[in-house]
């Protein structure tokens, strides 16, 4: 009987992560919440689709197949806690296992150290709030879980490069805040290994990279013959975006490596820009 895998949320890297799935041979199902999207994306991948939303438990009930394991990559809405207790609910006893795709955006401000999961949970952005109300409610769950905090995704057609490419990427601030970030294929490499695993708790996904958002912005802006992105004013953007570009984490991912075996194939980003991967 083959692998049963449901995924909340198809985007961006739930495309990549079905794609992969089928691939193995795995039976999928990816959720939208726009049905005929989820129909006709699904048709592409060889998965099957059906609407879904995190706020609309009933949406959810019934659907997933015993024994599925769960991904959510769905962003959390305007309450993430009672929507993963829906989530559960619906969920019931059916599932394998439940992976919850969260942020290293809960962590507090890192003033350039290493970051690991025992790092305060002390978000300075609402969507890093968001996301800590809904890994505590996770506490409930009567299925194993795991959550994963992810780094920056980066990859084709997304990050950086795309929009340092259309002359609309500045850097906030002088440069010097490390962010990490994972590539996407990385990134579905560590939600497949966490569903096949047993851990239980949460893990950064992250590259061995982190540097400076300045050197980072100019050195893809180099590499596509593009001029150095312009510095702005912090006090130039939101405060959202502010908190998230300039946190100043080095995100510690060896509870990816050792605990869920993950290799990366992109060590670093210089790796990937070299590549043509982004």
């Amino acid at each position: 009987m083959s692998e049963s895998w449901f995924i909340v949320g198809c985007g961006y890297t739930g495309t990549r992560l079905a794609r992969a799935l089928v691939g193995q041979g795995a039976d999928v199902t990816i959720t939208r919440r726009d049905g005929a999207a989820a129909t006709e994306l699904a048709e592409q991948l060889g998965a099957r689709g059906l609407r879904a939303d995190l706020a609309q438990p009933n949406t959810l009930r019934g659907a997933v197949p015993p024994g599925a394991i769960v991904v959510v990559l769905a962003p959390p809405g305007a309450d993430p806690a009672a929507e993963i207790a829906g989530l559960l609910d619906a969920v019931g006893g059916e599932a394998k296992r439940l992976v919850y795709v969260s942020s290293t955006g809960v962590y507090a401000p890192g003033g350039g150290a290493w970051v690991d999961e025992t790092w305060p949970l002390a978000p300075t952005t609402a969507s890093g709030r968001a996301r800590v109300a809904a890994e505590q409610a996770l506490a409930a769950s009567r299925v194993p879980w795991i959550a994963l905090r992810v780094a920056g995704i980066y990859g084709p057609g997304r990050g950086l490069a795309e929009r340092i490419g259309a002359g609309t990427y500045r850097i906030v601030g002088d440069g010097h805040a490390h962010v990490s970030r994972i590539h996407v294929l990385d990134l579905v490499a560590a939600i497949i290994a966490a569903g096949r695993s047993t851990y239980r708790g949460a893990v950064n996904v992250a590259d061995d990279d982190p540097a400076p958002i300045g050197e980072v912005a100019d050195a893809v802006a180099a590499q596509f013959g593009r001029p150095a992105p312009p510095r702005v004013p912090v006090a130039s953007v939101s405060p959202e975006v502010a908190g998230m570009l300039t946190a100043d984490r080095r995100i510690a991912n060896a509870r990816l490596v050792q605990e869920l075996g993950v290799v990366l194939r992109y060590p670093s980003w210089r790796a990937a820009l070299s590549d043509g991967a982004v």
